[in-house]
């Protein structure tokens, strides 16, 4: 007995050595980091001292510190920025969806400003702009280095003023110079519902996901069931996204209730965080439906995609998407600045990761962008995307009549 005490006393004393082994491994590594970490702050300091000492102009203190933000923000992704009150304002002109400028949704690839997508019915569309042009310059200025808040002040400006951009295209012999008129740029979501010509098929662009896009979106189908439509098509293409909040209330008229829409996962394992329909669907499932997605879908674009995708609920047509979907955060700080910080990415309900990867279609058309009639009349014989997906539609509409 006495033996088994013992046997059992040296477990207790090995397990309490252990806990306070890894306690002091843990404490110690801690501590080291944060050596580490004082370290490079002491070295900024002396840097930042050594160049207001010896550079060769006086240099503003202020000016250098924001300058090195900037850098430590753009070395994460290209979302996350430093913002100075110029640039925070900026950002708070491009929500409110009016502003003067060209009409393109930009980003931050390979260092190079990209575009996301060009507007519908603006003088960046108009001028053939297509999604991932990279402007590697703007009245002059190289681009190369600078964050899409930067390149976003240098295109808006007062409506009939000019701005001249050069582009570099893939496959394209030489970069393109082109010199746009700067427009009041006013961003209406739904940019055409209707029945197509000869059929019971409908038909609806929407163009970005803003505060009013459910509303206008559920009117635009509401009217389209009194028509008696049969399928519907949801062209996705060139939207570069907008409001989370309008994608997960736009998936309430197409998905039953409390279905996952589209998840987050953060840095920890407990930042998960899933968004699901609200309501119930304003759209029976029995209506088959085809979605319309190309190089210029992101965001949110890629999220309802994914979403009715993952569910079966619709059929993927078009070119692979633009592949945005991480989460930003805008957080104040002093002096009417702002950190942009990305804090989670999105994943479609099966876990497909969006960032960087984009959504592969369930069947890939090729299509030259520039002969899409997205402005006027809808052309079936040039646009080859919406062409397939009326194909599809009517063979589907067949066979569930049979």
């Amino acid at each position: 007995m006495k033996k088994r005490f013992k046997v059992l006393g040296m477990a207790v004393l090995l397990l309490t050595l252990a806990l306070t082994v890894g306690e002091n491994l843990a404490e110690s590594q801690a501590r080291k980091t944060e050596e580490t970490l004082y370290q490079q702050l002491q070295m900024f300091s002396d840097v930042l001292s050594i160049v207001q000492k010896n550079y060769v102009e006086e240099v503003d203190s202020k000016k250098l510190i924001n300058g090195a933000l900037r850098g430590m923000l753009s070395s994460l992704d290209p979302y996350s920025q430093f913002l100075e009150p110029d640039l925070y304002k900026e950002l708070e002109i491009e929500t409110e969806g009016k502003f003067g400028g060209v009409g393109m949704t930009i980003t931050v690839k390979d260092n190079l400003v990209t575009v996301v997508s060009p507007l519908e019915d603006t003088p960046a569309f108009r001028a053939g702009i297509q999604p991932n042009d990279r402007i590697v310059k703007i009245d002059g200025k190289i681009t190369r280095g600078m964050d899409s808040a930067a390149a976003a002040k240098l295109l808006r400006g007062a409506p009939n003023t000019k701005v001249n951009i050069e582009v570099l295209r893939e496959g394209a012999p030489e970069l393109l110079k082109l010199e746009l008129t700067r427009e009041l740029i006013k961003l209406k979501s739904v940019k055409r519902a209707q029945l197509i010509e000869g059929s019971k098929i409908g038909y609806i662009r929407l163009v970005e996901f803003q505060k009013d896009s459910y509303a206008d979106l559920k009117a635009a189908v509401e009217n389209l069931q009194k028509e008696k439509m049969e399928g519907l098509v949801l062209d996705l293409r060139n939207n570069p996204g907008g409001l989370l909040d309008s994608s997960i209330s736009i998936a309430d008229l197409f998905l039953p209730p409390n279905r996952l829409v589209v998840y987050t996962q953060g840095r920890r394992s407990e930042d998960r965080i899933e968004y699901r329909t609200r309501q119930a669907e304003a759209i029976p499932a029995s209506l088959p439906m085809v979605i319309l997605i190309n190089e210029g879908s992101a965001s949110a674009s890629e999220i309802l995609a994914g979403a009715l995708s993952d569910s079966k609920r619709a059929v993927l047509v078009g070119k692979k998407s633009f592949g945005k979907g991480s989460v930003q955060t805008v957080i104040p700080m002093p002096e009417s600045s702002a950190v942009k910080l990305t804090i989670a990415r999105y994943y479609t309900p099966s876990g497909r990761v969006i960032e960087g990867k984009g959504l592969t279609p369930d069947i890939e058309v090729e299509q030259n962008l520039r002969t899409l009639a997205l402005e006027g009349k809808i052309d079936l014989e040039k646009d080859a995307q919406l062409q397939r997906a009326l194909d599809l539609l009517k063979g589907l509409t067949v066979l569930r009549e049979k």
